[in-house]
């Protein structure tokens, strides 16, 4: 279930090449709780939707939802008789992928709220999964389980085994054995049924282990079952999960969206979610804007004005976030109390997000973006677009040390913390490096390992430090440029 950048590559060109019988392309939200006017373009099978609490995660997901029959809008828009009258003007337009009504490609359906009723005209059928947050009440709290206590007294029990594929998925996202799981129901009533567990020799029901093992058991059967090119919605992908869990359940959602043609959009909070997923599949709501771009919490807020101190760099990535911290270090530390910067996806998502930022009159805090320097030319000049030196930033870092390792293994051996380790094999390790790796992304990982075992972030930051040290004068147009920017 390890997901290379091959299947990403897969998976952006099942999208870019249209190879879907069903799919959601796109929606424009009009006048809808918070959004005026927004698009959300799904670009990547696997749409991440971030955000605040009250932000609009939830709305996303809703009107994706109801793009389609079988969903009933209520479900995710009902109406009080009392404070909702503004739903009279909502509107949401879609752009559509399904063979059976169109075999040539994208036709256009809508779903508007019109004399206190919902019309949709004419819009197709898809297979829908549907998980919602409730999914990780424990059993006990859960009303439709109460028939389950006193099984003992009961007639008519079925056992169901768990079926192998979904045991060996859970196991997975869990990181344990999960073969002890059954199901058990009542008079052949399948929709009806309970979890049991087997441990130590021991039975016992959903109503006493974890409500995220029961939710994570529930969520993977209900994707296993269902059909290709089906649409699976999940409230708050991260409920009842560690970290490494939630990783590991977006990584299961990608393997499926390779083998199944599944589309998939969750809400989360977490950024382990996101670790996996390219800019282009996440998008971030905060007060009624969404923001494409692998986004943070803390960089969402910032985009509103709500950030700590009065200046706000944007960035592309971590890597980009360290140098450019760096860079501010050394030579302009004067703006340190005075700036945060955060990493806000990819080009051109980066662009995107300094423009959103800037053309918002109510915020006053200043803000630039820096990106890579191995992006192509901007298409209109923006003066609060500073760059990078050309080339991407870790192969210009890397390289640099690489040429200069008989003169630097001395300060990485004290910068990368690894005075155990003599200079002459520091030097070999970096060439070597250099020689066997391919993807300049892992420079600072393998170097790591080769020098001991030593943390990648630490590794990153020591041959930031040292480049930046020695490369004042490459750096110093850009200086100057961060300077007269925010002390203007």
């Amino acid at each position: 279930m390890d997901i290379h950048a091959s299947d990403i590559d897969k998976l952006d060109s099942y999208v870019s090449k249209l190879s879907y019988k069903f799919y959601l392309r796109r929606l424009k939200m009009l006048n809808v709780r918070s959004f005026e006017n927004q698009i959300i373009s799904f670009d990547f099978p696997v749409t991440a939707i971030i955000g605040t609490n009250g932000g609009g995660k939830s709305t996303v997901l809703g009107a994706a939802a109801i793009a389609y029959k079988s969903v009933r809008p209520g479900d995710f828009f009902p109406k009080s008789n009392i404070g909702d009258n503004s739903m009279s003007n909502w509107r949401i337009e879609y752009d559509i992928i399904d063979r059976h009504v169109n075999n040539s490609g994208i036709f256009n359906r809508n779903a508007r709220f019109i004399s206190a009723k919902w019309r949709r005209d004419n819009i197709p059928g898809r297979d829908i999964i549907i998980i919602p947050i409730q999914r990780t009440v424990p059993a006990n709290e859960q009303a439709r389980f109460r028939q389950f206590i006193g099984l003992a007294q009961k007639k008519n029990i079925v056992t169901t085994p768990i079926s192998p594929e979904v045991i060996s998925h859970v196991g997975r996202i869990l990181g344990k054995d999960a073969s002890g799981y059954s199901r058990i129901s009542l008079n052949n009533e399948t929709g009806k049924s309970i979890l049991v567990g087997i441990k130590n020799k021991n039975d016992y029901s959903q109503f006493h282990f974890g409500a995220g093992e029961a939710s994570i058991i529930e969520m993977v059967t209900r994707i296993e079952e269902a059909s290709a090119n089906a649409l699976i919605l999940i409230e708050e992908i991260e409920n009842g999960l560690h970290p490494l869990a939630t990783k590991k359940m977006v990584e299961y959602l990608l393997y499926t969206a390779v083998e199944k043609k599944v589309q998939v959009i969750f809400t989360t909070h977490s950024e382990y979610a996101l670790q996996l997923l390219p800019p282009k599949a996440i998008w971030g709501c905060i007060d009624g804007i969404a923001y494409q771009g692998k986004l943070n919490i803390e960089s969402l807020k910032a985009l509103n004005g709500v950030v700590a101190k009065d200046r706000a760099i944007f960035v592309e990535d971590e890597f980009a976030e360290d140098l450019c911290g760096e860079i501010i270090r050394q030579y302009a530390p004067e703006l340190l109390d005075r700036v945060e910067i955060h990493k806000a996806g990819g080009f051109p998502f980066v662009v995107d997000v300094l423009k959103h930022h800037n053309a918002n009159p109510t915020i006053k805090n200043k803000a630039i973006a820096i990106i890579d320097g191995d992006n192509p030319p901007l298409k209109e000049k923006n003066d609060h677009v500073l760059c990078l030196p050309d080339g991407a930033p870790e192969s210009i870092v890397y390289n640099y040390i690489q040429e200069n390792a008989d003169f630097v293994s001395s300060l990485v051996q004290q910068r990368c913390q690894c005075p155990a380790v003599s200079q002459d094999d520091i030097v070999r390790a970096i060439r070597h490096v250099s020689i066997d790796t391919t993807d300049h992304h892992l420079y600072f990982r393998k170097l790591g390992e080769r020098l001991g075992f030593i943390s990648e972030i630490v590794v990153r930051r020591g041959l930031c430090s040292i480049y930046v040290q020695n490369s004042k004068e490459i750096l110093s147009g850009l200086i100057s440029n961060i300077r007269e920017i925010f002390n203007s």
